[in-house]
């Protein structure tokens, strides 16, 4: 596992190199601001991700922070997990 970052850039270019490699259609543009619905991220590809957070970047979204807000974008969701992980919701 790498080491937690609380830097959103960096969290939010990791999360859309996720989505590229494993969602996202081929050819499609997508970035941070995309919203998550037209990138073709569904409620499964969404379990997905947030496994990946646990996983790579060490950091549980609880259900709680699971908003419209926060999944608005890759960049709302990096921002989200930013601040969790400022204050410390590793994952176990």
């Amino acid at each position: 596992m790498t080491p937690q970052t609380t830097d959103p850039k960096t969290i939010s270019e990791q999360l859309c190199q996720f989505a590229r490699t494993n969602f996202v259609v081929e050819g499609a543009t997508f970035d941070e601001h995309s919203p998550l619905a037209q990138a073709g991220i569904d409620s499964f590809a969404l379990v997905e991700l947030l496994l990946y957070c646990e996983r790579v970047l060490g950091v549980r979204v609880p259900d709680s922070h699971l908003t419209g807000n926060n999944l608005t974008s890759m960049a709302t969701l990096a921002s989200c997990i930013a601040e969790l992980a400022r204050n410390n919701h590793s994952s176990p």
